[in-house]
């Protein structure tokens, strides 16, 4: 009976100690992935950088023709607009960037993990390739940081893409960033957010089909880069939606709005509340079945061909009448 007790005591000393030195790895960033080594698995050739105001930013420029900037959402990078810019590029000049600490982008020394400061990247990303005027692109919390951008510079945008925006006002059940799960389960995520909860994060988001493996892991390694938690929690502390309302009728650039109706995250009627807050700008709605919060990932091809048809004028008839019925509604 006592050689029973002793070994059952073993196990449970086992077991706790290899619990404990479990959690030790995890708080101590034992799974994390140095920026270095991220940078030599998802450069790509045309992957340059540029030290804007202390920020080593990463971006990508390939392509002719007149600019287009592209701006990424929150847990993804540059490399999210793969697809889309594959296309886009043969008709454009095609930029995108990693915001601080995301991506392939170094980290901020002053600690500006906010959408105000975001939007001083794009204007001296910009003036650094000297591009006076550009076609902008954002998506997620990427559009929020576009649409105030737009508004705050209309004399720079020329045409103007949102993508599943966030941005919009937010209760405790609608916000995409409401804590989920039990308080322990937050906590241990907070210090490591394995391949499989990457994996159920993107099948909550992309709809028309399971990820790809690529996707999944590439979401995976940016995550888990060494140094990435804490601004990543000062960037989501920092964010708030203010006035979106007073924000969008002050842009004035044609705008194209695409959303998933099987989004998630942020539902489609908030692509209609966007449209009847842009007062002063021609705009128009699209909205793609089946398909959930990255549609440029989900279905490239198609996301590329309404980018390009409105970029290159071909939607202005449609764009013309939508806006007469505006404001025929509004009179």
């Amino acid at each position: 009976m006592n050689i029973v007790v002793k070994i059952i005591g073993i196990l449970v000393i086992v077991v706790v100690f290899g619990a404990a030195l479990g959690l030790w790895f995890l708080v101590s960033g034992g799974r994390d992935i140095s920026l270095k080594d991220l940078r030599a698995k998802y450069e790509v050739d045309q992957s340059e950088y540029v030290d804007l105001d202390g920020v080593l930013i990463h971006f990508i420029d390939e392509g002719d023709g007149y600019p287009i900037i592209l701006t990424h959402a929150s847990y993804h990078s540059a490399r999210a607009w793969d697809g889309v810019a594959e296309i886009l590029k043969n008709n454009f000049r095609v930029i995108r960037f990693d915001f601080p600490n995301s991506g392939l982008s170094g980290l901020d020394s002053k600690n500006r993990y906010n959408v105000d400061h975001y939007q001083e990247i794009i204007s001296q990303l910009s003036s650094h390739l000297n591009i006076e005027k550009f076609h902008l692109i954002g998506t997620s919390s990427g559009g929020t940081v576009a649409f105030r951008y737009a508004s705050n510079n209309p004399e720079k945008v020329n045409r103007f893409v949102l993508v599943n925006s966030a941005g919009m006002p937010r209760t405790k059940v609608t916000n995409p960033n409401r804590p989920r799960g039990n308080q322990f389960a937050r906590w241990l995520q907070s210090y490591h957010q394995s391949r499989g909860y990457w994996e159920r994060a993107l099948s909550r988001t992309v709809t028309s089909g399971p990820p790809s493996e690529a996707h999944i892991e590439m979401n995976y390694d940016m995550n888990r880069r060494a140094g990435k938690r804490e601004p990543a929690r000062t960037f989501m502390r920092n964010y708030v939606t203010g006035d979106p309302e007073g924000v969008l009728n002050k842009v004035k650039s044609p705008t194209l709005v695409l959303w998933g109706l099987s989004n998630p995250t942020v539902m489609h009627l908030e692509a209609n509340v966007i449209q009847h807050w842009l007062i002063n700008a021609p705009s128009l709605v699209k909205k793609y079945e089946s398909l959930g919060h990255y549609p440029y990932i989900e279905k490239p091809e198609l996301v590329a061909s309404d980018i390009n048809s409105f970029l290159l004028g071909k939607y202005d008839d449609l764009l013309r009448q939508t806006t007469m019925a505006k404001v025929n509604m509004n009179n």
